[in-house]
Formats: C-alpha cells, sequence, structure tokens
C-alpha cells in the first residue's frame, strides 16, 4: 500500500521497521540499485512487478533475462520496449564496428568518422530514455 502510494520516505521507514522481500524489491527499485532489485528472492511478481523487475534487467543490459520477465504478463508496451531496446543495441554494436574499421583504415574519413560518432550517441540516448513506468501503483 505505501508503495503504491509512492511515498518512498514512508517505504523506507516501514522497511526499517518491518523489513519485507516486497520492500526491499520496490525500494531498490525506485533507488534504482537494479543488480539488488533483481536478486531478491521470495517477492510477491505482480503484473507490475514483472514489468519493474524486466526493466531493471533491460538497466542493466540483461535483454534475455527481461523478455522472461516480461513473458509472464501480457504487456505490449513493455514488450515494444524491449524490442526497441534490442535494435538499438544492435545498431549501436555495428556503429562501433564502423568506427573501429574507419579508424583501421590508412585514409581516414574522418567526416564518416564523425557522423557515425554523432549517430553512436544519438542511438546511446534512445537506449537511456527508454522508460518503462516508474511508478509502482
Amino acid at each position: 500500500m505505501i508503495a503504491q502510494k509512492e511515498n518512498i520516505g514512508a517505504l523506507k521507514a516501514f522497511q526499517q521497521s518491518f523489513p519485507t522481500s516486497n520492500g526491499a524489491f520496490d525500494l531498490a527499485y525506485h533507488e534504482q540499485r537494479w543488480e539488488e532489485m533483481v536478486k531478491q528472492s521470495r517477492v510477491e511478481l505482480t503484473d507490475k512487478r514483472y514489468e519493474m523487475k524486466a526493466y531493471g534487467y533491460l538497466k542493466l543490459d540483461k535483454v534475455k533475462e527481461a523478455k522472461e520477465e516480461a513473458a509472464h504478463i501480457q504487456n505490449e508496451s513493455l514488450n515494444q520496449k524491449i524490442e526497441t531496446y534490442e535494435q538499438t543495441k544492435k545498431a549501436l554494436e555495428t556503429m562501433k564496428k564502423q568506427v573501429e574499421e574507419e579508424n583501421k583504415k590508412d585514409q581516414k574519413d574522418e567526416k564518416k568518422i564523425k557522423s557515425l560518432a554523432d549517430q553512436q550517441k544519438k542511438q546511446e540516448e534512445v537506449m537511456k530514455k527508454i522508460y518503462i513506468r516508474k511508478r509502482i501503483g
């Protein structure tokens, strides 16, 4: 109930007095402690918590695990965000390889390298902005 009202201070205080796995999970999510969040055991995984866990795995760059969590719920928006993340990651890897190859050449095309670096920055921003509802409730 406290987490649903998004009162993080109250959640922290309650968690200190009455620690629970659910409270630790919710608190770790809001404090962006992704490793700690996904390692929590004995958590009551509601649809929202499956979504939160999938998001945590994406933040840890673990696409396979994010997909596994998303498979527990029917959420097209979540699946689309995971797909976008995966496609963006592949595009970034391709650009990085192109930059490396261009840098190895004797006759470097500086304009091409700059263009690829700019595209790379844009893709990195897309990955950072992939956002799955922050709220627990």
